[in-house]
């Protein structure tokens, strides 16, 4: 079975975080949220005008980042979730990443620790950077639940040190969501992190979330959607779940009869159990609506895929493949 290509690889793992617009990274979002797939909360900060420039998941899954900007006001804001370094609760969150951090080269000044909205808080301004005057005022805030620890850090530069309103009405808007739904994107795009590290077992449990939700509503981009069913039927074929990636991919080709991966998939999942006759079958099929792979996508080469190695040497599935 063939591997994914560049082109759905990027386009699966672009985003791994949820949040509420429909690109984060065209428009500002009133709300950042950031989350994993083991747990059933999320962190909310609602944070108007800014707008998401960075976003990843560890390779385990248990911990993840994003970053933001809001170019009107100059401020860039960060959250970080990973399971907590020791027991402990906020203060004790906050005196670990201090200790981290307080000896880095950047000199700090007016150096503040208080509480501010229920949060414990670390406050001080970078003066200058490299020998350049920048008056960066820096908050970080932290928070525990369920076992992570939770850092959010606010910055601007060009600050006197006065006029905290724009950080504290940031700090003020950051709460845990207990009552988190997520969507087929969400679950799709936790997947996708799987899938990227190889975890096929945890992919496909996220795809068939992700599936299920779509089958009662449509709300996937079509090739978003596509590329969903190419993951989890590869998730299962390259788990040796035969049986389900044949039946994926037979259903997917009553949803979507001239997308030729499917066809393509399923002649794999065919190959690999032997049947010769299905795998020409659907590969012809596959060849026939070539023309409609998603934009930038190129079609496979089944002469180079592992599927179908052992009929390269049969005469009549060779003749085929010279057709084709």
């Amino acid at each position: 079975m063939r591997r994914l290509s560049l082109f759905l690889f990027t386009m699966a793992t672009a985003l791994i975080f949820s949040w509420h617009a429909a690109s984060a990274f065209e428009k500002a979002d009133p709300k950042l949220s950031l989350s994993l797939p083991s747990i059933s909360w999320e962190l909310e900060i609602s944070a108007q005008g800014f707008i998401i420039q960075d976003a990843e998941i560890a390779p385990s899954g248990n911990a993840a980042r994003l970053q933001a900007a809001n170019k009107a006001t100059g401020m860039t804001l960060s959250a970080f979730l990973e399971p907590a370094a020791s027991v402990g609760g906020p203060r004790e969150c906050r005196d670990y990443y201090w200790n981290r951090m307080k000896d880095s080269p950047f000199k700090k000044e007016q150096v503040k620790m208080y509480e501010s909205v229920g949060m414990p808080v670390i406050e001080y301004v970078v003066p200058e950077y490299r020998g350049v005057k920048v008056n960066q005022k820096n908050i970080y805030a932290y928070m525990v639940e369920g076992g992570y620890w939770i850092e959010v850090h606010v910055s601007k530069t060009g600050t006197s040190g006065a006029g905290e309103d724009p950080f504290v009405a940031v700090l003020k808007s950051i709460r845990i969501n207990k009552s988190l739904v997520r969507s087929s994107r969400d679950h799709f795009l936790y997947g996708s992190v799987y899938y990227r590290n190889k975890n096929y077992k945890d992919a496909s449990l996220q795809y068939e979330k992700a599936l299920t939700l779509e089958k009662r509503t449509r709300s996937l981009d079509p090739n978003m959607w596509k590329v969903l069913i190419d993951q989890l039927g590869m998730s299962y074929g390259i788990s040796g779940e035969l049986t389900k990636a044949k039946a994926l991919f037979e259903w997917a080709i009553t949803q979507e009869p001239e997308y030729p991966m499917f066809y393509y998939n399923l002649a794999c999942a065919f190959a690999e159990i032997g049947d010769r006759d299905q795998a020409l079958k659907n590969l012809r099929l596959a060849f026939k609506y070539k023309d409609n792979m998603i934009s930038g996508e190129k079609f496979p080469d089944p002469k180079t895929d592992s599927s179908f190695r052992k009929f390269m040497q049969d005469k009549d599935f060779s003749a085929e493949m010279r057709k084709m």
